[in-house]
């Protein structure tokens, strides 16, 4: 893409986003406080950040079930104590195959640890609590080192600073990022052979360091047709471009650089149609939680009339000041004619409003389905329903976190750690094989997901069993090893602990080869006894006289 043309769609997009950054700002205020700052107002220096904004809330009813909602979906989807993906093979034949399924089970631990190693679940934590606010979250991923494996670093934008444009299916095609920059810093990052002059010379100036200057990156793809990324390409030649842009001039700063893979990932919670943009519960209550902050304030206002009341005196009956301090002196004419104001403030219809309104902010949040009870600790049961309860109410959410968040996100780290020779020698079977293969999410919601299928699969097995007491020909319909093996899937256990088709085939033929060498021997040895106790028959008739004919 060319400077102007970066510029230009920046400019338009920016343009289109006043209306949602309007609601951006109230979600922010009294959802998000910690945030620091207003969406639609550039912050060009230090005094122009907000950082009383918090002062505004007097209800944390709705600060508080955001960060539920947003650990809960954590928990579930992506809990840091345990894995939750599982990579297999689309070719069912590689996925039976041994050596193959050891080897992606191999790739699985090493995504799995090199997350782990990273701050993965700092920032993806922080992109679920955009996600819940806002509808909207961005999470970028970058590898320390291109040239040798240093580890991956995460980090979850703002989305004041995010603009991007849709492709045909909704994904990102082109990616914006707005930065506000000093001089000294846009300096520090594109050294001195990057920095146009006019940004080198206000570096120098003290009374410009202070100045904020509009940087634009934008990250494109380039139209170089089907690459394969799993080898080193030069930045650019790679199928993603990358640009630094500063918007008063129109420059480029520094290089133009490049990506082997999009490494912006955009999460919406639900997506309104014909818009870009997403909402979640934090849109769909701020009109409660405004209110319900409204009637708070205005309480807080009534409280602070009966704990320290105003006075009422007549015209004429105060001598000097009315002191209220400890142990201060009043000059009146007359003690009757002062008097506290009492207010006749109806605190319980307040608390009645109150409550109410905080009830609906934490239904709107799911917090009272998510939260079963106030205990330390849940039975096993309890956590069964809770997860049960998440499935149905979050289940679609959870489909668009994986296909718009997880999924790419995992591609590109399994990519990263290929290039950086970090997967152990792949078998030879996958070499006349594409091996594509699809990310199977294993952590505590997927297994809540896949419980209903190892209950089916059990009943089923148990009605055959039962009914192939009265019909003998339904007990043989159940086929034990592949029921096991579609169990092991199901349950996700490791390949190492499940022995293969052709190992359970060889054991069972040689078991049935036993059994007839078995037979056979009863059979023989049933021959000898038989001819044994014959030939003692005869002898003991001619013992005593008689003839065998």
């Amino acid at each position: 893409m060319k400077l102007q043309e970066i510029k230009s769609r920046f400019d338009a997009l920016w343009g289109i986003r006043k209306t949602p950054e309007q609601t951006w700002d109230l979600i922010e205020k009294y959802i998000s406080p910690i945030r620091g700052g207003k969406f639609f107002q550039d912050q060009s220096s230090e005094h122009e950040i907000d950082w009383r904004r918090g002062r505004d809330v007097f209800d944390s009813t709705a600060v508080l079930a955001a960060n539920t909602l947003a650990s809960s979906v954590h928990g579930a989807l992506t809990n840091p104590s345990s894995k939750w993906f599982e990579l297999r093979f689309r070719e069912t034949a590689l996925n039976d195959d041994d050596s193959a399924k050891e080897w992606i089970q191999a790739c699985t631990m090493a995504i799995w640890h090199a997350l782990q190693e990273s701050d993965f679940n700092l920032q993806i934590n922080e992109a679920y609590i955009d996600l819940v606010a806002f509808g909207t979250s961005c999470v970028v991923e970058e590898a320390e080192s291109e040239i040798s494996w240093q580890g991956l670093n995460f980090s979850t934008l703002p989305i004041r600073e995010v603009y991007f444009e849709q492709n045909h299916k909704g994904g990102i095609l082109n990616f914006y990022r707005r930065y506000e920059w000093n001089p000294l810093q846009i300096l520090d990052k594109f050294g001195e052979d990057g920095t146009p002059d006019l940004i080198k010379e206000r570096a120098k100036q003290p009374s410009q360091a202070d100045t904020k200057y509009r940087v634009i990156m934008c990250i494109y793809p380039r139209k170089n047709g089907k690459m394969d990324t799993s080898k080193p390409i030069q930045p650019k030649n790679r199928p993603f471009g990358v640009k630094y842009v500063l918007h008063e001039t129109c420059e480029m700063l520094g290089e133009e650089g490049g990506y082997y893979e999009m490494p912006s990932f955009i999460a919406r919670w639900q997506k309104a149609s014909g818009s870009a943009w997403g909402f979640g519960p934090g849109t769909m209550c701020l009109s409660d939680v405004m209110t319900l902050n409204t009637m708070v304030e205005q309480r807080l206002s009534s409280a602070a009339k009966v704990i320290d009341p105003p006075a009422l005196v007549t015209e004429r009956g105060m001598l000097s000041d009315l002191d209220l301090r400890p142990g201060g002196q009043s000059v009146v004419r007359d003690i009757k004619g002062v008097a506290p104001y009492e207010s006749a403030a109806r605190f319980d219809v307040a608390d009645h409003l109150i409550t109410g309104y905080q009830e609906q902010i934490n239904k709107m949040f799911l917090v009272d389905r998510l939260e079963l009870k106030e205990s330390p600790a849940m039975t096993a049961t309890e956590v069964n329903a809770r997860f049960d309860l998440m499935q149905r109410l979050l289940g679609p959410v959870f489909g668009r976190l994986q296909t718009d968040l997880l999924d790419p996100l995992i591609e590109r780290t399994f990519s990263i750690l290929l290039r950086g020779g970090q997967f152990p020698p792949m078998p030879e079977i996958l070499a006349n094989h594409e091996g594509d293969f699809d990310v199977d999410y294993v952590g505590p919601m997927a297994r809540a997901q896949k419980s209903d299928e190892i209950g089916m699969i059990n009943q089923w097995l148990g009605m055959m069993a039962e009914m192939g007491q009265v019909f003998p020909e339904m007990a043989i319909l159940p086929d034990p090893a592949a029921a096991g093996r579609e169990l092991a899937k199901v349950m996700n256990v490791p390949a190492t602990v499940v022995r293969s088709k052709d190992e359970v085939d060889e054991i069972v033929k040689k078991k049935e080869q036993e059994a007839l060498q078995t037979k056979q021997l009863e059979m023989a040895m049933a021959g000898a006894e038989g001819a044994k106790n014959l030939g003692a028959g005869a002898k003991n008739m001619a013992d005593a006289g008689m003839s065998v004919q």
